[in-house]
């Protein structure tokens, strides 16, 4: 197996890419979709596949989906209780959050897959050989 590359960007940058929905690796804005829900197999821009062999790669950006979904509805919480106390309306916080939860999962859905990319890059930096298209990073 060949050894991962050098230049390679800094971690905080590749989940910032990450949430941004670009190409975790190039910085691409346009990245892996074609629409909101439409994407592509390789970045528009540099051709680094989203999936990199690895056949189970949703599970990783639903798990990222989900994640982020319920981390949205505690935030969500913690905010209307904190604006509302002590007298916390339940009814309406109960309302938003089902909301939140309900439009969460669309709402996240490609960042969630661009997020995943760029913890996958992170965990395994990719090789000379998989940058050439000669291979990918199956283990």
């Amino acid at each position: 197996m060949a050894e991962p590359i050098d230049d390679f960007p800094s971690r905080p940058r590749l989940l910032l890419r990450g949430l941004l929905r670009r190409c975790a690796w190039c910085g691409d804005r346009r990245a892996y979709f074609v629409g909101w829900f439409r994407r592509q197999e390789s970045c528009r821009n540099c051709g680094h596949g989203y999936r990199r062999g690895d056949s189970a790669f949703e599970l990783g950006a639903i798990t990222a989906n989900i994640i982020l979904t319920f981390g949205t509805i505690l935030l969500t919480i913690l905010v209307l209780v904190g604006l509302t106390a002590p007298d916390v309306p339940i009814a309406t916080v109960t309302m938003v959050v089902v909301g939140v939860g309900l439009v969460g999962p669309a709402l996240f859905y490609p960042i969630s897959f661009t997020l995943w990319q760029a913890v996958d890059l992170w965990m395994r930096p990719p090789t000379e050989r998989e940058l050439a298209g000669e291979g990918d990073a199956t283990l």
